[in-house]
């Protein structure tokens, strides 16, 4: 009898640390994610949230909202400080709906400059993330075509005759009357060579109707905004990343898009130099625009 105690004791004992063994240890993996960038001759526009896990049982006990989501990931009050080699600023926090998280860091006491790397630290409660990023020499058109098709549709295409072989670009698009830039479909590139002819598809979903993103609604409200970037080799691994998977929906602060590079140390997101230059477009009439 007393055998068979020890034997049904020693069983109990390596169950029960069996079971604790099992046990999930709770791991908080939250990390402070930094959106930003600088332009040549424009001035910093930076974006800091809180990463938003899908994973776990809370979303049955809180409101999971998009609207409460950004709410409650959103940094209103954190300390972001941008570094040029030489001066340092200290961005202030202000709302803008155009963007989403709609709340940016920004001073008008700091314009990109070609040729210049920019260092930024932000920090809030115990998350510090930091990255650098260098501006490369403008990407420009040279020209740009808007034709009309039979469909009376807007057709728009880009001639870029001076990249670099080898060198990263990218192109954003953006309505008029908005201030957040999208990527354009393909518009993630290295150049093969150095004269480019660039079809402009559409991602404003200015018309649904319209097929495979091929041409613009003729319209004499709205002006289509192209932005032409000269970016670095790292912001091209990150933003050809993204680029690819646009499909979800383009909120970088969701866990869908855990497997993009970064360039920020501490945290997830993206800081980028952007050696830009912008266009205004009109989409009412057929024209080509010199530069």
């Amino acid at each position: 009898m007393e055998n068979f105690r020890k034997i049904r004791f020693i069983a109990f004992l390596f169950l029960s640390l069996l079971f604790v063994g099992c046990e999930q240890e709770e791991v908080d993996h939250t990390k402070m994610v930094l959106e930003g960038w600088i332009d040549a001759d424009g001035h910093p526009v930076v974006m800091l949230h809180k990463s938003y896990s899908l994973d776990g049982d809370n979303t049955t006990a809180i409101d999971t909202s998009l609207v409460s989501i950004i709410g409650n990931q959103l940094v209103l009050f954190g300390s972001i400080t941008i570094f040029d080699g030489k001066d340092s600023v200290l961005l202030t926090g202000r709302v803008d709906t155009n963007y989403m998280p709609p709340y940016i860091y920004t001073s008008v006491f700091m314009k990109g400059e070609v040729g210049k790397t920019y260092h930024i630290s932000a920090k809030y409660n115990n998350f510090s993330v930091s990255a650098k990023s260098t501006i490369p020499s403008k990407a420009t058109f040279d020209s740009i075509c808007v034709k009309k098709n039979n469909l009376d549709k807007m057709e728009v295409i880009g001639y870029a005759n001076s990249l670099i072989v080898g060198e990263h670009y990218i192109v954003m698009l953006k309505a008029s009357d908005k201030s957040q830039y999208k990527v354009m479909p393909l518009g993630v590139f290295e150049a093969s060579k150095p004269n480019m002819e660039m079809r402009i598809y559409n991602n404003l979903l200015l018309d649904k109707n319209l097929s495979f993103f091929n041409y613009f609604p003729k319209t004499d409200s709205v002006y289509l905004s192209i932005k032409f970037a000269h970016i670095g080799e790292k912001e091209f691994e990150i933003w050809n990343s993204f680029a690819a998977q646009s499909t979800t929906q383009g909120v970088f602060f969701m866990e869908t898009h855990g497997n993009i590079p970064s360039n920020i140390e501490g945290g997830n997101g993206y800081f980028c130099g952007m050696g830009s230059s912008e266009y205004l477009i009109k989409l009412n009439e057929e024209k080509v625009y010199k530069w």
